[in-house]
C-alpha cells in the first residue's frame, strides 16, 4: 500500500493509492483515570506506545510549536494510514515545512521516527499492525507542482502554501525546486487567529476561546447578542488585509513576487481568496487547493516506490 499524509497543525489529510481520503483535526486529548471517554464525532481512541488519547476533532490539545518530529504528529500519520485501511508494512510519502526538508539530517531524524513503531499501537479497541516500510519526506510547498505540471513546465514560479501554523515558500524552476529560496514561518491560520483573538478581545472587552475564534472565521463575524455584529466583519476584514500584506512583505525580502508567476495553496488560502488578488494580482489559483500536497506528494510516491 501506498499512501500520502499532509498532517499539518490545523488538519490531517491523507491519501492512498486506491483512491480513499481522510480528513481530521490534529488535536488531541490525553485520556486519564479522571477522563476517559469514548471518541465522539471525527475522532478515534488510540494506545500510542504506554499513553491513550482521543485524536482528532474531539480533542482539545493543539500543537502550536513549528516541530513535526512530535507524538501527536506521528499519530496523526499512524492513524492516517488505519483510515486508509492500511495493514502491514506500508510505504508512505509524508510532508514537511521547508525549513525541515532542506536539512538531509532533519529528513532522515524525521523519517526514522516515523518508521519507529510505537511499542503499542490500538485503535478503537484493535491492535493495528501498521508499519512504515518506506518513507518519502516531500516539501509542504511541492504538491501543487505534482499535481498541476502544466503550471510549472518551462517556467519559474513561486508557490505559496498557507497552512495551518506554516506559511512554506518555494521557487520552483521548470518543476525543480530551487532550495535557496525555500523558507517556512509561522504565518499559517493560527497566525490570523491571534489576531482575531487580540483585536476582538479589545473591541468587545470579552474573553475568546479557540472554539469561538473558529466560529467566528467559520461565519464571517462574531455573534453578538444573538446576531452577527457589523463591527466584527469590518475587523475580520482589516485581519485578513494585514495579514495577506504582511505575508507578501516576508516574501518580498528575499524575492520579488511582481516578477515571477505565483501559485497560492493551502486551506488557509480559502480563507483569505477575496483579499489575495489585491496584493498579487498575477496569483493563481488551482481546484482542491486543501488536497494538493497530499494528492502530489502521492504521485511522486507512485513513482518512486514502484519505479
Amino acid at each position: 500500500m501506498i499512501i500520502a499524509v499532509d498532517a499539518g497543525k490545523f488538519a490531517t489529510k491523507a491519501v492512498s493509492e486506491d483512491n480513499k481520503k481522510t480528513i481530521f483535526r490534529t488535536k488531541s486529548t490525553l485520556i486519564t483515570k479522571s477522563l476517559d471517554i469514548e471518541a465522539a464525532g471525527n475522532s478515534n481512541k488510540i494506545t500510542f506506545g504506554d499513553k491513550s488519547y482521543i485524536v482528532g476533532d474531539q480533542g482539545e490539545h493543539i500543537d502550536y510549536s513549528l516541530e513535526k518530529n512530535t507524538v501527536l504528529h506521528k499519530m496523526a500519520i499512524y492513524l492516517a494510514a488505519y483510515r486508509l485501511g492500511c495493514n502491514g508494512p506500508t510505504n508512505a510519502a509524508i510532508g514537511c515545512p521547508t525549513n525541515i526538508y532542506v536539512s538531509k539530517e532533519n529528513r532522515r531524524e524525521f523519517s526514522d521516527n516515523i518508521k519507529n513503531k510505537p511499542s503499542q499501537l490500538i485503535i478503537d479497541g484493535s491492535e493495528q499492525n501498521i508499519s512504515f516500510d518506506r518513507v518519502l519526506i516531500m516539501p509542504e510547498s511541492s504538491g501543487v507542482v505534482y499535481m498541476h505540471p502544466e503550471k510549472f513546465k518551462g517556467r519559474r514560479v513561486a508557490v505559496i502554501d498557507l497552512g495551518g501554523r506554516n506559511m512554506n515558500f518555494g521557487i520552483y524552476d521548470d518543476r525543480i525546486p530551487q532550495p535557496s529560496s525555500m523558507f517556512t514561518t509561522n504565518q499559517g491560520s493560527m497566525d490570523i487567529e491571534g489576531r482575531i483573538k487580540r483585536k476582538l478581545e479589545a473591541l468587545y472587552k470579552q474573553a475568546l476561546s479557540t472554539r469561538d475564534i473558529e466560529q467566528i472565521m467559520d461565519q464571517g463575524g462574531m455573534t453578538y447578542q444573538g446576531k452577527i455584529d457589523p463591527k466584527s466583519m469590518v475587523a475580520l476584514e482589516e485581519i485578513y488585509h494585514e495579514y495577506v500584506e504582511d505575508i507578501v512583505k516576508t516574501i518580498n525580502q528575499g524575492s520579488n513576487l511582481d516578477m515571477l508567476d505565483v501559485v497560492v495553496t493551502g486551506g488557509t488560502s480559502i480563507l483569505v481568496d477575496g483579499v489575495i488578488p489585491k496584493y498579487i494580482p498575477h496569483m493563481q489559483v488551482v481546484p482542491d487547493t486543501q488536497w494538493t500536497n497530499p494528492s502530489g506528494f502521492l504521485q511522486i510516491a507512485k513513482e518512486k516506490f514502484n519505479g
